[in-house]
């Protein structure tokens, strides 16, 4: 099948199921909770960390989360939480 078809077909079951695009599309879901605390789920790989910087890959593109004093709290496969100073969250 070729991707798109793929995606399509994908995106129809979810509707059918009455399920969120994210579970079936394996797309990222970031969670901003204030300005301390980030959670991604669903990321496919830590690209970049420092203290000001955390890039992450997803399917949709690249996520960035840019601030101060940041900090990976908790990491696995699927998920990450991220913690500091958060000034923003991009998608690119």
């Amino acid at each position: 099948m070729r991707p798109a078809v793929s995606q399509n077909l994908k995106r129809r079951f979810a509707q059918a199921l009455d399920l969120p695009p994210s579970a079936v599309l394996d797309q990222a879901v970031v969670q901003i909770m204030g300005d301390g605390q980030v959670k991604i789920i669903n990321h496919k790989g830590l690209v970049q960390y420092t203290t000001a910087l955390v890039k992450l890959r997803s399917v949709q593109g690249m996520i960035e989360v840019g601030g101060s004093e940041l900090e990976i709290a908790s990491f696995s496969a699927q998920e990450i939480t991220i913690r500091g100073r958060i000034v923003q969250v991009m998608l690119r």
